[in-house]
């Protein structure tokens, strides 16, 4: 789900409620049928991700900002890449996954 507008229209606070950073003065949130109050924080923002609008890498290898917790092998990695079609992109840098991003990822 995309979720757009202009300044001041509440992308954020619709965002911070779905993260449940605020909580509802009143009314629910559901998803899938499911009141977002009735599920753990953990499980509910374990499930929700969110894109910026401008990425973000961190100085580190390639991989590290692909996979922070480590929690893929380099197989997954690799087939997540190719869906995102940086597969070629990504064999054709000279350390491949373990190249060394600077802050920013300028170097990339």
């Amino acid at each position: 789900i995309g979720i757009v507008g202009r300044t001041g229209a509440g992308k954020s606070s619709l965002a911070l409620g779905i993260f449940r950073i605020l909580e509802a003065a009143k009314g629910q949130i559901y998803i899938d049928g499911i009141n977002i109050a009735e599920i753990g924080l953990h499980d509910l923002r374990s499930r929700i991700t969110i894109i910026p609008q401008d990425p973000v890498l961190f100085s580190g290898s390639l991989r590290m900002n692909l996979d922070p917790f480590d929690a893929y092998t380099d197989e997954e990695v690799w087939n997540a890449l190719e869906l995102a079609h940086l597969k070629n992109f990504v064999s054709e840098l000279p350390d491949k996954l373990n190249h060394e991003c600077s802050e920013g990822g300028e170097n990339l």
